[in-house]
C-alpha cells in the first residue's frame, strides 16, 4: 500500500502566490486599449504570454507542493544546503553586474552588457564557468533585444557598438 504524499502549505502558498501574480498580469493585459500597438504585436501580447507563462509555472509549483513538496529542494539537514552559493560574496558579484551594465551599455551595447550581467550574476550563484555565462547570457539576450526592436518598436542600445 502506498503512503500518502503530505501537502507543503508554505510550498502551496508559493505557488498559489505566482498564480494570483499572473491572474493580475492578464487583467492588466485585458485593460491595454485594442488599437493601443506597436510595430507587429499589440500592447497586450507581451503581458498575455507572461502571464500564461507564469500560470503554468504557478499551476506546477502547486501540483509538486500538493504531491509531497518541491522535487529538487534539498533537505535542510543535508549537508549540501549549506554549501549554496551566494553570501556578501556573491550579492557583491551581482552588484557589480549591474553596475557594469549601467556604465557599459552606451559603450559596448545592449547584448553585450545584458551578456555580462548574466555571467557576474551566475558568478554570484557559484558558476565557475564565465566564457560559458557569458555565451549563454548572450543567446539569452539576442531574442529579447529582437523582440523589443522589431517587435515592440522600442528603441533599444545598439546591439553591438560599431567600434568594437
Amino acid at each position: 500500500m502506498a503512503t500518502p504524499r503530505k501537502i507543503v502549505p508554505v510550498q502551496l502558498a508559493i505557488g498559489a502566490g505566482v498564480i494570483a501574480i499572473s491572474a493580475v498580469l492578464a487583467i492588466g493585459a485585458f485593460r491595454f486599449p485594442a488599437e493601443m500597438g506597436f510595430v507587429i504585436l499589440g500592447a497586450h501580447v507581451y503581458p498575455y504570454a507572461l502571464a500564461a507563462f507564469l500560470g503554468a509555472v504557478g499551476l506546477l509549483l502547486s501540483y509538486q507542493a500538493l504531491t509531497g513538496g518541491f522535487r529538487e529542494l534539498a533537505d535542510h539537514e543535508d549537508e549540501s544546503a549549506q554549501a549554496l552559493p551566494g553570501g556578501k560574496l556573491g550579492a557583491a558579484w551581482v552588484t557589480g553586474g549591474l553596475v557594469a551594465v549601467a556604465v557599459l551599455i552606451n559603450l559596448i551595447g545592449f547584448v553585450l552588457a545584458a551578456g555580462l550581467l548574466f555571467a557576474c550574476s551566475a558568478r554570484g550563484f557559484g558558476s565557475r564557468r564565465p566564457v560559458r555565462d557569458l555565451a549563454i547570457g548572450i543567446a539569452l539576450t539576442l531574442p529579447i533585444y529582437w523582440l523589443f526592436n522589431a517587435g515592440l518598436g522600442v528603441s533599444l542600445p545598439p546591439l553591438i557598438n560599431t567600434w568594437i
